[in-house]
């Protein structure tokens, strides 16, 4: 199998630039050989990728967070969800901040597990999100898009330094945006069912982790071909501050204010000013109105056999 490594050096604070030789070396010796592409610019990962997919690459590695594993992913579909290269697999070397889609995939995080994984070549299908804002062009999504709170969080995580890693810096961030984050009013509607009230957060869910491992939707599965849709209401602010352990143990849900709802497209429209605003693997995209749609089965992805 052909594979291409598509490496953010900058992710990590810079540490994966610094362990990419070694890591590369660890692929080697597992019988991995890849032709290495290193990004040098927000979004570059993701034209590196559909161009190595058009060359006849077959699998195209992400080693980074899961900002690069987004942007690759989008370089394997066109903007409507069409394959570029129908067949190619996508895998994954986690060296980043958050670490949360390989967690639902059972990825091991340290590079020689990894290389593993790849050296024995096991695949599945895996369902992706495509996310539309209005009035802006389309982006497609594996793990989580989330719209509130969660924007809010990864807009302080993206400015701050990560060196403390990844669970701690986004617990940090959490917590300081729990205390003044206010709820704002929204309508969302699930397959044309339609609700409006206050929210902290809306989570629209493929995978199972956010935010440095926080399991909020614990029973997301990334081949169904379905949402898990977890609206996190109005919820007094001392309950969200001593609540947080319980989303990392995926406990919160059918807690006071937290539901659980599964469905294919979701749309999100804010009835307040500032709006929410939506953020997908760590990456901040922008303020709703934004429609939100499954894409089943859209991509192969290596995984532990």
């Amino acid at each position: 199998m052909t594979t291409v490594a598509v490496v953010n050096p900058a992710s990590c604070a810079g540490r994966t630039g610094r362990s990419w030789p070694e890591m590369r070396r660890v692929l080697s010796a597992a019988g991995v050989e890849v032709e290495e592409r290193l990004t040098t610019a927000p979004r570059e990962a993701t034209e590196l990728t559909r161009v190595a997919l058009l060359e006849g690459c077959e699998r195209v590695v992400a080693v980074g967070g899961d900002g690069t594993l987004n942007e690759v992913v989008n370089g394997f579909l066109a903007a409507d969800g069409t394959p570029v290269a129908p067949g190619a697999v996508l895998g994954l070397l986690p060296s980043g901040t958050g670490g949360d889609f390989r967690r639902t995939a059972g990825i091991p995080a340290g590079a020689a597990a990894a290389a593993a994984v790849l050296a024995a070549g096991a695949s599945r299908p895996v369902d992706m999100g495509r996310i539309t804002l209005d009035g802006a062009a389309t982006r497609h999504f594996i793990n989580i898009a989330d719209c509130g709170i969660g924007g809010e969080v990864v807009a302080r995580v993206n400015r701050s330094s990560k060196r403390a890693g990844g669970t701690a810096t986004f617990l940090w961030h959490s917590l300081a945006s729990l205390l003044s984050y206010r709820p704002r009013a929204a309508r969302v509607e699930i397959d044309g069912t339609a609700e409006e009230g206050r929210y902290q957060n809306v989570v629209v869910a493929n995978g199972r982790y956010f935010g440095g491992g926080m399991c909020v939707a614990p029973g997301a599965d990334l081949a169904d071909g379905l949402f898990d849709v977890v609206l996190f209401g109005d919820l007094p602010r001392m309950r969200s501050l001593t609540g947080i352990r319980r989303i990392y143990a995926g406990t919160h849900i059918g807690e006071p204010g937290i539901r659980l709802l599964r469905g294919r497209r979701v749309r999100v429209i804010p009835l307040e000013q500032p709006p929410l605003c939506f953020e997908m693997e760590g990456e901040e995209v922008g303020p709703a109105p934004a429609t939100l749609e499954i894409v089943p089965a859209a991509i192969r992805v290596c995984v532990p056999c």
